[in-house]
């Protein structure tokens, strides 16, 4: 009762407004908890998801150097890849032992990287939980696109760890804003 005595009467809609014992300023409510092994153990996958998508022929003798690193990260995630050269295709895909559902989406976004010519060094990254990328098709929205290609590729203001500008795309991987 003395602490309802010192407190200020309130006006309108925060008269009966109480305080929460759980509110308060030494929780980060903008906190994402990170997804563990263990959590993902509890529930299991339910079924395999796949994607696969189509690279130029140009790119085939980076993608066979650099294969065996692909491999290596996706399987610290437990994810399959598989690098059809005769179809110019590469394949990603869960396993049993796949735990985190958003693996196989950044393991997407991997593959759609080194098909669009972004180095290893740089579309590994997507791995990262903080890190996401955006892929902004400009073909249909620039009418002349080689003189916007040589017009905005200096005038970059954005921070980005890879960026790729042929003349109809952009790839841009960026860190989450931390304010």
């Amino acid at each position: 009762m003395a602490e309802a005595d010192n407190q200020e009467p309130r006006s309108g809609k925060r008269k009966y407004r109480k305080d929460k014992p759980w509110d308060h300023d030494g929780i980060d409510h903008w906190k994402i908890e990170a997804y563990t092994e263990e959590e993902g153990q509890k529930n299991p996958l339910i079924d395999e998801s796949s994607f696969s998508t189509l690279f130029p022929r140009y790119r085939e003798q980076y993608l066979r150097q650099w294969w065996p690193e692909v491999t290596r990260v996706l399987k610290s995630h437990h994810i399959d890849c598989e690098l059809n050269l005769i179809e110019g295709s590469m394949t990603v895909k869960t396993t049993r032992k796949t735990w985190d559902p958003y693996a196989i989406i950044n393991a997407r976004d991997l593959i759609k990287l080194l098909a669009r010519s972004v180095p290893f060094q740089q579309a590994e990254k997507i791995m990262q939980d903080d890190v996401n990328c955006d892929v902004i098709k400009i073909g249909n929205i620039v009418s002349n696109k080689v003189n916007h290609a040589v017009n905005t590729h200096g005038k970059l203001t954005f921070s980005f760890l890879a960026s790729v500008f042929n003349a109809s795309t952009f790839v841009d991987l960026r860190l989450p804003h931390h304010s």
